[in-house]
């Protein structure tokens, strides 16, 4: 895309603007550029997942001993149990992915920067103020079931304030996919990660909007209303479909992106139909809509309310189900077909040569998979026992430590996976080093093995041990549930649950100090401009590009420029399926 096209494609719209770049330190805080926006988000949300993980594994430790409590008191639990999940999805998962959308796709698209940058700046420093707030609130006793009645207040405006902030970030996201891409890329041409992000923006515009008002409204009747909604104590049960599925299911759409544009580099080969790769995200997208799941609102409990949502639960982790299969099927027979295909050059990545970021995205795949097929399962059982209900008294999984388990399995395993495939992927664009591999596959290790444990002791407790109604569903009804249930093994479940977090922080600490030595400390190798022969137009720019618009990028006519060029020998002009269509004909 030349400079004069760049310019006659957004002349007149200030989507397009980028203000003249400080290059000093003090640029930091008043920068407008996607990139070091971007910088910022990933950095930021690294450190809030050290802080969730810690305070998870003090969750887990207490439920892991039924005599007494043993790190928090019965104040401090219910606190820290919500501040986890706080800062797992809104301090980590969620800017995690927006902070490397905010990066990547402007690249992607052949955009010279990310639609309305000082809305994008604003979308990070919001959410770091309101993030400080959201924990001096809970410092003070302000969450959810909080005894200071201003900190709870606090709480409230807080998460708004993040909600807010993630969703101005979101629509910076989905605006530059949908009008600033370079001229000849249409929309069923867009790489993967670039469609994954505008899928996530789209429902996360539509889905946290829904929780914004609830909390406007939960503000004014705890503040100034008759408390007709339980005051403190009817808060957790009105927003805790943020933190569970199906609604993370939404929050993890970008790592399949992520996982489509490595595996797809692997095979140096298209998919044979690309609107089914856009297709399988977007069902995932659409069936991962939480916001109808407000059990606050649902009357839960009703057995006729029951029995809907138990049918609609069971069929929106069918179609999520459906969506990874069927994307993970595609990916994995554009490998099969590119099996005998020569690799071009001894850098480039490959199934047979794979490094952190191959393993961690296949990882990370398999892993939505397997959280979608528990959660069918799952919702199956809840379904079939609403007609029993009376005959065993147990209680439904998702009121049970079930929760935490899938919980654990799509933050810690798919979020945590996804996001250190696409850091080791995008490194030498975003740094202009390399991660070290040997870091990388040891945090990879750490983060995998340690989810599995994580999410294999809570489901476990949750199936097999006979657990109060009130354990994840209204959790401020007790501080303890050890001490409620008759099965010792109870404990011992809990503690397997709890090693594996501490396993999760070891990894996540790595790929933080992966990052001071590689890239603060400018030990990690200095990379060229695309040093795994990737296929999209991002890897066309220098690693990392310079501050200010992108640099000129050609005309683009697909979403995988590199292939074109090395399929059809003649330049960065034909699109991706037909060149593929092409290659077909000729003998690997």
């Amino acid at each position: 895309m030349t400079d004069a096209t760049t310019e006659a494609t957004h002349s007149g719209g200030s989507a397009g603007a980028v203000p003249a770049e400080d290059p000093t330190a003090f640029g930091w805080l008043n920068t407008a550029d996607h990139k070091r926006i971007g910088r910022l988000f990933i950095a930021c949300s690294l450190l809030f997942a050290l802080a969730g993980a810690i305070a998870d594994l003090l969750v887990r430790f207490d439920l892991a001993s039924s005599s007494d409590h043993t790190v928090l008191n019965a104040d401090s639990f219910v606190q820290v149990f919500t501040f986890t999940r706080d800062a797992l999805v809104f301090g980590m998962l969620i800017p995690l992915f927006l902070g490397i959308a905010i990066y990547v796709v402007p690249l992607q698209v052949g955009a010279p920067n990310i639609a309305f940058g000082r809305a994008a700046a604003l979308s990070f420093w919001g959410w770091l103020v309101s993030a400080g707030v959201l924990v001096g609130a809970y410092i003070a006793n302000g969450g959810p079931g909080g005894g200071f009645s201003d900190g709870v207040d606090l709480h409230l405006l807080a998460l708004a304030g993040l909600v807010i902030s993630l969703l101005t970030g979101a629509i910076c996201v989905a605006v530059t996919t949908l009008t600033m891409r370079a001229p000849g890329m249409y929309m069923d041409r867009t790489p993967p990660f670039a469609w994954s992000a505008l899928v996530t923006a789209s429902m996360l515009v539509v889905s946290l909007g829904v929780v914004l008002g609830q909390i406007v409204i939960l503000y004014i009747e705890h503040r100034y209303g008759p408390r007709f909604l339980g005051g403190n104590y009817g808060i957790w049960s009105r927003i805790d479909w943020m933190y569970r599925t199906p609604q993370l299911f939404i929050y993890v759409v970008p790592v399949l992106g992520v996982v489509a544009e490595i595996m797809l580099a692997a095979a140096r080969r298209w998919v044979f139909e690309p609107l089914a790769l856009y297709f399988t995200m977007g069902l995932v997208g659409l069936f991962g809509f939480g916001a109808w799941a407000n059990f606050g609102i649902t009357g839960e409990g009703d057995d006729i309310v029951d029995g809907l949502e138990g049918i609609v639960l069971v069929g929106l982790y069918a179609g999520a189900l459906a969506g990874v299969s069927g994307l993970l099927a595609l990916l994995g027979f554009t490998l099969w077909q590119s099996r005998n295909r020569p690799r071009p050059r001894s850098g480039a990545v490959s199934l047979t040569r794979p490094n952190t970021a191959v393993v961690a995205a296949f990882g990370a795949g398999t892993l939505i998979a397997v959280a979608a097929l528990v959660g069918l399962i799952g919702a199956g059982v809840d379904w079939l026992q609403i007609a029993g209900r009376g005959v065993d008294g147990n209680a439904p999984l998702r009121f049970t430590t079930w929760v935490t388990g899938q919980q654990s399995l799509l933050i810690y395993g798919a979020g945590l996976l996804g996001g250190l495939a696409a850091l080791h992927w995008w490194a030498p664009k975003i740094w202009g080093r390399r991660l070290s591999e040997l870091a990388g596959f040891a945090s990879l290790l750490a983060i995998g093995g340690g989810a599995l444990l994580a999410w294999l002791g809570p489901t476990l407790s949750g199936v097999f041990t006979e657990q109060p109604q009130f354990v994840y569903g209204a959790p401020l009804l007790t501080t303890r549930y050890a001490s409620q249930v008759d099965d010792s093994g109870a404990e011992g479940l809990s503690a397997l649950g709890a090693v594996g977090v501490v396993i999760v922080l070891v990894g996540v600490a790595l790929v933080v100090l992966n990052l001071l030595v590689s890239v603060a400390m400018r030990k990690g190798a200095a990379t060229e401009a695309d040093p795994w022969d990737g296929l999209t137009p991002e890897w066309l720019l220098p690693s990392p590009p310079p501050l200010g618009p992108a640099a000129a990028l050609p005309e683009l006519t697909s979403g995988t420029p590199l292939l074109d060029a090395e399929l059809n020998g003649n330049g960065l002009d034909g699109t991706g399926a037909a060149a593929e269509r092409d290659a077909e004909e000729v003998p690997a």
